[in-house]
């Protein structure tokens, strides 16, 4: 008969610790805690009419880590399809790595000649850009081209 009661509140036990679980899991992150504090809302609001969002510091998103080689600036892009894909690959390697040289980033691509390749590419680019700049600084003027 002891074995039976034993085994009893072994099962109650065990829903128990379900139920405490399935609470938990159950209840609305911002009524949850971490680290002993509780979790809020980033429109929570604050002293002075602002909100939790207003004082947030650190503006990163996650998404930047994954789309730091997007490129959102439209004169890039244009400037970027202005090179030939093998000298795109170049430009792209030595942005991505700020430590590297053009003659390295050619190199790194298979280029026959990484020297030229890479200067070529900085020259390239270099021009598009300038040229870029003028036809945008003369559209904005209303200039015709």
């Amino acid at each position: 008969m002891l074995g039976a009661h034993a085994a009893e509140d072994s099962v109650v036990g065990f829903l128990w610790a379900l139920a405490r679980q399935a609470h938990v899991q159950l209840q609305p992150l911002w009524a949850r805690r971490a680290a002993g504090h509780r979790v809020h809302l980033l429109d929570k609001p604050v002293a002075g009419g602002l909100t939790l969002a207003d004082r947030v510091t650190d503006h990163r998103r996650p998404e930047d880590a994954v789309l730091h080689a997007v490129v959102d600036e439209a004169g890039v892009g244009a400037v970027l399809r202005a090179l030939a894909p093998a000298e795109r690959e170049i430009a792209r390697l030595w942005s991505l790595h700020p430590r590297i040289t053009w003659t390295q980033a050619a190199e790194l691509l298979g280029a026959e000649d990484p020297a030229a390749a890479g200067e070529r590419v900085r020259r390239k680019l270099k021009r598009l850009g300038a040229r870029h700049a003028q036809r945008a600084a003369l559209a904005r003027a209303g200039a015709p081209r």
